[in-house]
């Protein structure tokens, strides 16, 4: 398994959070505890997906569910990818469908 990192930047009332390597239930609440207490502050939150390797349903339910409670409190929640953006996480993005139920640039 390759390292997992989990970084939080935090500008004005934005916040990014990247994901590095591979992500599952061990990370999964670790990442909903952080994207929950910004959302609470009422700060917008974009998940940088660009260096990520792998993510699990986990990881993916906790993506959804956060994304739900933005959106109650009016606030913006996207994803980003990039070149280097694991086949398994766009994959998994695909079959589920999210392309289309989230912002992802």
């Amino acid at each position: 398994m390759s390292e997992q990192t989990i970084s939080v930047n935090v500008e004005q009332d934005r916040a990014t959070i990247a994901l590095r390597g591979e992500h599952e239930a061990y990370t999964a609440d670790k990442l909903a505890r952080q994207i929950g207490a910004l959302i609470d502050e009422g700060v917008s939150v974009i998940i940088d997906l660009r260096e990520a390797t792998f993510i699990d349903s986990t990881v993916v339910g906790v993506l959804i569910g956060s994304r739900r409670r933005a959106e109650e409190r009016r606030l913006s929640f996207a994803l980003v990818l990039g070149d280097d953006t694991g086949w398994p996480v766009r994959r998994i993005l695909e079959v589920i469908g999210l392309e289309s139920t989230f912002d992802i640039s």
